[in-house]
């Protein structure tokens, strides 16, 4: 396999995931206290062609997303991707011949731009990322963000729980950056066509289930969420998170998802693990 077919196709492990995530949080959070912006920052995480990290979702509208992650090589990567369309008060094409194009056929008609800068360190990185919004929101008051540490280190905590009963098959997890993914289940993947999913359940159960014939994995534990932070509340969501995106930017990032859309439907997504078939 090339690298760039690997690189493509990268996909962390339990164990990476668990230990990655805090890793660049720690970073980002550093770099906003250098450079305060006053805005609710949402930390998504996300493996999106080849990289897994955090995308980064403001509290307002815009057209660049940044995700700051690692790439196959373990190499620290802020990815900006923006959305073309126009000035604010152009015309935006809603019909053809009569018929009505859904939300994803007029998302296609959007340039989009992507581009990869890799860094030496993380610390460079998030550097480069905080940047990135102080650019895109010049006109803000220079204040401490809101981050959310205490909903992010929940899911730091059952990742942790997630791979220790795993930890035989150490198994690949998919994040595809949806709203209340935890709620949908996040997939797991072993190199052996092993699969499962890890899920959270109201109002304070997470559940990991992994089949690996002849063994079957079916456990659930309780962990509180620190309700210290008011808004660290995963059984009712972020009723924000659907609407902040100025437009849609993946054929996943539907707002919410249907019922029928969990389960192996969501491994319909382009750069999905390599195991993931």
């Amino acid at each position: 396999m090339t690298n760039s077919t690997a690189n493509a196709s990268f996909c962390p492990r339990l164990s990476e995931a668990r230990h990655l995530l805090p890793l660049i949080r720690r970073h980002l959070f550093a770099a906003a206290a250098r450079h305060p912006l006053a805005t609710d920052l949402e930390l998504v995480p996300i493996v999106e062609d080849g990289l897994f990290g955090y995308e980064l979702v403001p509290d307002r509208e815009t057209h660049t997303y940044p995700i700051l992650g690692s790439n196959a090589q373990g190499e620290p990567v802020l990815r900006k991707t923006s959305y073309g369309v126009g000035a604010p008060e152009a015309l935006q094409l809603v019909a053809l011949n009569g018929r009505l194009l859904s939300r994803s056929e007029r998302a296609a008609r959007y340039t989009v731009q992507r581009r990869d800068s890799i860094f030496p360190d993380w610390l460079a990185a998030a550097e480069s990322a905080w940047a990135q919004l102080l650019i895109l929101f010049p006109d803000l008051p220079r204040q401490t963000p809101i981050l959310r540490e205490n909903m992010h280190r929940y899911l730091d905590n059952a990742l942790s729980v997630a791979h220790s009963r795993l930890l035989r098959w150490d198994p690949f997890i998919q994040f595809f950056g949806l709203p209340n993914e935890a709620q949908l289940g996040f997939t797991l993947t072993g190199a052996g066509g092993e699969h499962g999913e890890l899920i959270f359940q109201e109002p304070d159960t997470w559940t990991v289930r992994w089949n690996a014939p002849p063994e079957v994995v079916n456990e659930s534990w309780s962990l509180a969420p620190d309700h210290s932070d008011p808004r660290n509340d995963w059984s009712q969501g972020d009723p924000q998170s659907p609407d902040r995106r100025a437009q849609p930017r993946r054929a996943t990032d539907r707002g919410s998802s249907p019922a029928t859309w969990v389960g192996k439907d969501r491994r319909q997504t382009r750069g999905r693990c390599k195991t993931d078939q």
